[in-house]
């Protein structure tokens, strides 16, 4: 017995919408995928954990994503599962992300020739700082103003700036450490 014609119209209105939904989230992938990867990178030096992070959320994300295409910044979102899960690895792993400065000796290197050896020489440096701190640094460095930062983690904007502050000075030891200075006229006091 054939279907009935409502049945059939039902069932071609559901693949039109999951069409919909999996060319939006193709979309949202293309266009995410490599932010995501940056960011867990100045988090993570291991590059197959940051690889296996970033599919497993992204497929968290499409198994919600009629919901998180909704939300006022998917993007976010997406960072803050990716966080969550590269900590949920490292910790599986053994993995303590955190490393005291003071305990570090940094042998000399190179000046960075490309853009790509300057931004992975940066992702170097935010790993050796605290966890929290790597993570608002990270997001500022993509580009997220301070309130957002401070949603996203959960934490107050007082204590974004904080941590900004600390963070930008541990930085530019690390840099000094390995020989970069800073010229005369550029230097905050």
């Amino acid at each position: 017995m054939p279907n009935p014609p409502a049945a059939e119209e039902e069932a071609g209105a559901e693949k039109l919408r999951q069409a919909a939904l999996d060319a939006t989230f193709t979309g949202f992938f293309t266009r995410n995928h490599l932010d995501v990867e940056v960011f867990l990178q100045r988090l993570e030096a291991d590059r197959g954990m940051i690889e296996d992070v970033t599919q497993e959320a992204f497929m968290a994300i499409r198994a919600k994503w009629e919901d998180v295409q909704h939300y006022e910044d998917p993007r976010a979102y997406v960072m803050g599962a990716a966080r969550n899960i590269l900590r949920r690895h490292q910790k599986q792993r053994g993995r303590t992300p955190t490393l005291f400065i003071d305990d570090l000796s940094l042998p000399e290197i190179a000046a960075p020739a490309t853009p790509r050896e300057a931004a992975d020489r940066l992702a170097g440096w935010i790993q050796l700082l605290p966890p929290r701190m790597g993570e608002v640094m990270s997001l500022s460095r993509d580009g997220h103003p301070d309130r957002k930062i401070a949603l996203l983690l959960g934490i107050s904007h007082n204590t974004v700036r904080e941590y900004k502050v600390e963070a930008r000075r541990k930085l530019l030891q690390l840099a000094e450490d390995d020989g970069f200075t800073v010229p005369a006229g550029r230097r905050r006091k």
